[in-house]
C-alpha cells in the first residue's frame, strides 16, 4: 500500500496541544491587523484573547486565502518524500481557497506524475474541519489505503453538523449574514440567529431565537434530534467559542449530562474564522444525519 500523509489547513479551530499529537500536516493561512501580518497558527503568534479584544476595540482583522504558489511550495516538500496526500480543505462555499488547491495540485502533476493529491472539499469550516481531520485520520489508524479514504470523506462529509450562533449581532452583520438594519432590530430586540452550513457549504441563518437562554435551549434540542445514535452518540462534539468560554463551558456540562457517551472538546475560534464571526460566538460541531439545505 502506497504511503500517504493527511493534511489540512489552521482553520481546523482545534486546540494546539491536541493537534501536535495529531499525525497530520497543516499549512497555516496569514491575517492582517493594522498593516501587521500574523500567522493563523492556534494562537501561537497572537493568543486569541488578545485578537478578540482587538477586534471589540475597533480593529478590523483581514484574511487572506492560501494561494496556489503557497499550496506548491508546501505540498512539494511532501511530495518528495515519496508519499501521496490527502488534503481537507476550508469549504468552497465560503471562500476561493479551494480553487488555489485545484490549480496547484495541476502543476505539481507535472512535476511529481507519480505521486497524487486527492483534495476533500470540506463543505465545512472551523472545527467541524477538524472533525472531519479527526475521523479521518481514526480510519487511517485502522488500515484504510489512500483511495478508499478519499471516498470515504466525499460520501460523509456532509454528516459534520454546525450550529452557530452569536448574540453581538454586529459580527453577523459585518460577515454578510445578515443586513446591518436587522442587525441594530435585532439587537434591541434580543434576537439571537442561528447559523448552519448548508450542504452547498455557504453558511446560512436558519433560525432567529430570542434571548440567550432559549437559544441555549433551542441548540441542544437540534443536536439532540440530529446527532448519530441520537443521545447515544459516542464520537466527538466539539464546543468551539470566540472569547467565550463560560458559555462553552455552560454547554459542556449540558451535553455531558445528554450525551455521556460523547467525547467532547472546547476549542477556540482562530483568526480566520473569527475574523468573520466575531467575539461572543459559539458553535456545536458532531456527526449528524442531515444538513440544513
Amino acid at each position: 500500500m502506497t504511503e500517504y500523509i493527511i493534511s489540512s489547513e489552521s482553520i481546523i479551530d482545534l486546540p494546539i496541544d491536541f493537534v501536535e499529537k495529531l499525525d497530520v500536516n497543516i499549512i497555516n493561512s496569514n491575517y492582517m491587523i493594522d498593516d501587521k501580518i500574523y500567522l493563523d497558527d492556534f494562537g501561537k503568534s497572537l493568543d486569541m484573547e488578545t485578537f478578540y479584544e482587538n477586534m471589540e476595540n475597533g480593529a478590523a482583522p483581514t484574511t487572506s486565502a492560501i494561494n496556489t504558489g503557497e499550496y506548491v511550495e508546501y505540498f512539494r516538500e511532501i511530495l518528495k518524500t515519496g508519499k501521496d496526500i490527502i488534503h481537507v480543505c476550508l469549504s468552497s462555499g465560503i471562500s476561493g481557497q479551494y480553487n488555489f488547491l485545484l490549480q496547484a495540485i495541476d502543476i505539481l502533476k507535472e512535476e511529481f506524475p507519480e505521486r497524487k493529491i486527492y483534495p476533500v472539499d470540506s463543505r465545512m469550516a472551523s472545527s467541524g474541519v477538524g472533525l472531519l481531520v479527526i475521523k479521518l485520520l481514526e480510519l487511517k489508524e485502522s488500515g484504510m489505503d489512500i483511495e478508499s479514504l478519499y471516498n470515504w470523506a466525499m460520501e460523509n462529509r456532509l454528516k459534520v453538523i454546525n450550529c452557530t450562533s452569536n448574540e453581538n449581532l454586529e459580527y453577523v452583520a459585518r460577515g454578510g449574514r445578515i443586513s446591518k438594519t436587522a442587525a441594530d432590530i435585532g439587537t434591541l430586540l434580543k434576537i439571537c440567529p442561528i447559523i448552519e452550513v448548508n450542504n452547498d457549504g455557504e453558511m446560512i441563518v436558519t433560525t432567529k431565537i430570542r434571548t440567550r437562554k432559549k437559544l441555549f435551549k433551542k441548540m441542544m434540542e437540534m443536536m439532540k434530534e440530529n446527532a448519530i445514535d441520537g443521545t447515544d452518540y459516542d464520537d466527538y462534539i466539539i464546543i468551539t467559542h470566540a472569547k467565550n468560554i463560560e458559555f462553552a463551558q455552560e454547554f459542556e456540562e449540558e451535553i455531558k449530562k445528554d450525551f455521556p457517551k460523547a467525547k467532547i472538546i472546547i476549542a477556540n475560534n482562530g483568526p480566520t474564522i473569527g475574523s468573520h464571526i466575531g467575539p461572543g460566538t459559539i458553535t456545536l460541531f458532531y456527526w449528524g444525519n442531515k444538513r440544513f439545505g
